[in-house]
């Protein structure tokens, strides 16, 4: 199982980090196929052969995402897509 694992500082107010979880959660569904459900501050995503969590923090934001056999050799392109996304809605 190939496992991604992004973490990055934000100095974003509550409402703008709330709007980057709604914006990019929305994104990374549409993008990979996955199902997206929120439980509490956390959003938990999965699809066949993949399943995640985005974490909000008060000072960063953390993605975790293991991949299955499956999806693994896609692994350092999928890692540098989320990396883009994520960078691009922190600002």
């Amino acid at each position: 199982m190939g496992s991604i694992h992004i973490e990055r500082p934000h100095r974003l107010s509550a409402d703008e980090l709330e709007s980057l979880v709604s914006d990019l959660s929305g994104q990374l569904a549409q993008e990979y196929q996955l199902r997206i459900q929120k439980r509490g501050d956390a959003v938990h995503f999965s699809r066949s052969g993949a399943r995640g969590t985005l974490l909000p923090g008060p000072s960063q934001v953390v993605i975790t995402l293991e991949l299955g056999l499956l999806l693994k050799p896609f692994q350092a392109g999928i890692h540098q897509a989320i990396e883009r996304q994520l960078d691009r809605l922190i600002g």
